[in-house]
């Protein structure tokens, strides 16, 4: 189920216009924002548009979210999902669909079966295990809050 996006942006162009609404179907037909929605209904959605770039950003019931960031002039684009309830896919099986969903059934050459631990600079006591890719600098992170849970998931590339 969608609901209207607010935000005072409005694409500068029509082929922007035209990128933004292909990035909000491409989002609400995707595996992260199906994950939320199966914890979770959703609240709300707020757009940022600037010239040749648009963030979507969805807020879902008890505090989970999902930021989408495409920008067209470095073909950058970053899907980031924040839980409170766990998602019921394993992480990992999770993003590879993100993956396939973004790139086509190749992928962007994520090498699953080899994973980097990181600590990051934010949230304390957290640990991210991260992937990565050998195509458009593809990177996919899984973070895991202290206790272990899932907190977070994101696919990054930059083509």
């Amino acid at each position: 189920m969608s609901v209207p996006c607010a935000g005072s942006d409005t694409p500068a162009t029509n082929e922007d216009a035209f990128a933004l609404a292909a990035l909000r179907r491409s989002t609400e037909m995707g595996p992260l924002y199906a994950a939320l929605l199966a914890v979770s209904p959703l609240e709300s959605c707020r757009v940022r548009s600037e010239l040749n770039a648009s963030t979507l950003t969805y807020r879902f019931a008890g505090g989970g979210s999902l930021r989408v960031t495409r920008d067209a002039r470095i073909e950058y684009t970053e899907q980031e999902a924040q839980f409170v309830v766990p998602p019921l896919q394993a992480p990992a099986a999770l993003l590879l669909r993100v993956e396939r969903a973004e790139f086509g059934a190749a992928g962007c050459g994520i090498d699953w079966q080899r994973a980097e631990r990181a600590s990051p600079e934010v949230n304390a006591g957290a640990i991210d295990t991260v992937f990565r890719g050998d195509v458009c600098n593809c990177q996919a992170r899984i973070r895991r809050n202290a206790a272990g849970h899932v907190v977070g998931l994101a696919l990054r590339s930059t083509c």
